[in-house]
């Protein structure tokens, strides 16, 4: 699946301001959301290539640079995502995204339809001081790619994959696809959420962990929130048709708020997740 994202920065001054904006154009009340991310380290080592054997020095060392790029690039950081909202699922907006797909599996433009697809939609709620993934609790295995390279789209181009664990160990599982044991670091992703046609608009701040549940988390940055419009393509590869539209509806919504925030396509290497 294909994700197409547009990022902006808001000060902390016009959060508020921005929040009112967001809900005027998205006919809605924003939804809280609270997200803590564990993030996990592969443990598989690159695979050494073979190296042409013979010839100067500086065409094998030159080689083997090539051939180590090419393998590291194959790995990633990937993220086990907790839901900390206690009272999701219990009505209000989805804790899923926006997909805009095919409905019927067919072509033309007029089949297109924009659903939204619960992807935490079973799975016990945990108390948000819980620490431990190896309960049963609403966990999410979450992987980004790195960002298509050039400028052949208005907006920054990605491929996702969130998987949905509702039951089990999910560290196990993590260690089954041969990354560590334990996540190497950890944050918290705390703001709102609201839909537009399509598109899954969030304002947000990263925050630290609070060290007991008697605290809330604390930002990284107090200074700003994140703005991010993002809109979720199936299918995006063999339906080129439906990346289209995909882009036309984001630079529609970036119009939309010209003038209240710029909404820009981010320098690709802020989103490596190599």
């Amino acid at each position: 699946m294909h994700e197409l994202l547009l990022h902006a920065s808001v000060p902390t001054a016009r959060h508020a301001q921005v929040l009112s904006v967001l809900a005027g154009v998205a006919a809605m009340q924003p939804q809280p959301f609270h997200e803590r991310h564990l993030i996990y380290k592969p443990t598989r080592p690159p695979t050494r290539a073979a190296v042409q054997i013979g010839g100067s020095q500086a065409v094998q060392q030159n080689s083997m640079q090539k051939a180590k790029a090419g393998l590291q690039e194959d790995l990633f950081y990937l993220h086990l995502v907790e839901d900390l909202v206690e009272d999701a699922g219990k009505g209000g907006m989805s804790n899923g995204d926006v997909v805009m797909e095919d409905e019927h599996g067919l072509s033309g433009e007029d089949e297109v339809s924009g659903i939204i697809e619960d992807e935490h939609s079973s799975g016990s709620i945990q108390d948000p001081s819980h620490t431990d993934p190896k309960s049963s609790t609403r966990w999410t295995f979450q992987f980004r790619d790195v960002p298509e390279p050039g400028n052949r789209r208005p907006c920054t181009t990605r491929l996702i994959a969130d998987t949905p664990i509702t039951g089990g160990d999910a560290s196990a599982f993590m260690s089954a696809m041969e990354y560590t044991d334990s996540h190497i670091s950890t944050h918290q992703l705390v703001g709102h959420r609201l839909t537009h046609l399509s598109t899954a608009i969030l304002l947000f701040r990263p925050c630290h962990p609070p060290s007991s549940s008697a605290q809330k988390p604390e930002p990284i940055d107090p200074r700003t929130y994140i703005l991010q419009v993002s809109l979720r393509v199936s299918n995006g590869i063999a339906k080129p048709q439906l990346m289209s539209r995909g882009v036309k509806e984001l630079m529609s919504l970036k119009e939309t708020l010209r003038g209240v925030v710029e909404l820009e396509s981010v320098e690709r290497g802020m989103l490596d997740t190599r």
